[in-house]
């Protein structure tokens, strides 16, 4: 078994890591009014560009795409690789910059704020799920899910008791202690999924969150990110390349070329 790091090595790794993806911020906004019965616009994205430079020119990934995502609906991205739709949930999450256009977050125009301001809305507002779960490997399932909560400031036994109840609520109540080493991809996937709604963020962002599960895997954590949708009214994007999982889109976006069908 892998040595476990103290809490505090752990968060401070943590932290290094979020500060190092913002190098690389910027994402853009304005403010859209309530829409729906019961309803928020919590993401828009109008006319949004982003380009690389290849072999001396530059290749458009994103050419003025318009996005958005209310409170409690679950909005899938999908396309052929390279089509454009990680780059523009990366923009969306704070986590890359792009040409022009602008995105707006819970109201908040983020292309206006600097590094700390983009960090605080990335914490207080977005919570992610990753392909590969992005757990910590030398501490436990119960501080994995802690940590955002304990980076918003919140004390450390706060924290716990709030990741002990998550971790019940995906079915985990008797793994607090174990290691992501211990766990099978399907536990830590559900680990992941408790850690990016502690915050009760008004946006999640999941990045092919079934790719690295089998299907009866990816089933079951599908299932509970519509729970915990429906727990938190949260705005949730979701890129996936997997057919297996579809039916649980309100709605689906289809890029290619870098723009919308």
């Amino acid at each position: 078994m892998a040595d476990k790091l103290s809490l505090k090595d752990a968060f401070q790794h943590f932290s290094t890591q979020q500060n190092a993806l913002d190098a690389n911020l910027t994402s853009l906004g304005t403010r859209v009014p309530p829409t729906g019965l019961g309803q928020t616009r919590i993401l828009t994205a109008n006319q949004v560009r982003k380009s690389y430079p290849i072999g001396g020119e530059k290749r458009s990934v994103l050419d003025g795409v318009n996005f958005y995502a209310d409170s409690g609906e679950c909005v899938f991205l999908s396309g052929p690789s390279g089509s454009g739709k990680s780059t523009l949930l990366s923009i969306m999450g704070c986590l890359l910059e792009s040409d022009s256009g602008e995105v707006t977050i819970a109201e908040h125009r983020v292309d206006q704020m600097n590094v700390q301001e983009r960090t605080k809305v990335r914490r207080n507002y977005i919570g992610f799920v990753f392909q590969r779960f992005q757990l910590i490997r030398g501490i436990s399932a119960e501080d994995n899910v802690a940590v955002p909560l304990t980076l918003q400031g919140h004390s450390l036994a706060d924290a716990r008791t709030r990741s002990a109840e998550l971790l019940k609520r995906v079915g985990l109540e008797f793994h607090r202690h174990h290691l992501p080493s211990a766990m099978s991809p399907g536990q830590c996937q559900r680990v992941a999924l408790a850690r990016a709604v502690i915050t009760s963020p008004n946006l999640i962002l999941a990045d092919e969150p079934t790719a690295a599960l089998d299907g009866k895997s990816g089933q079951e954590v599908m299932e509970l990110l519509k729970e915990l949708i429906a727990d938190t009214n949260s705005a949730t994007v979701v890129v996936t390349h997997d057919p297996r999982i579809i039916k649980y889109a309100d709605r689906i976006c289809e890029i290619e070329n870098g723009q919308f069908k």
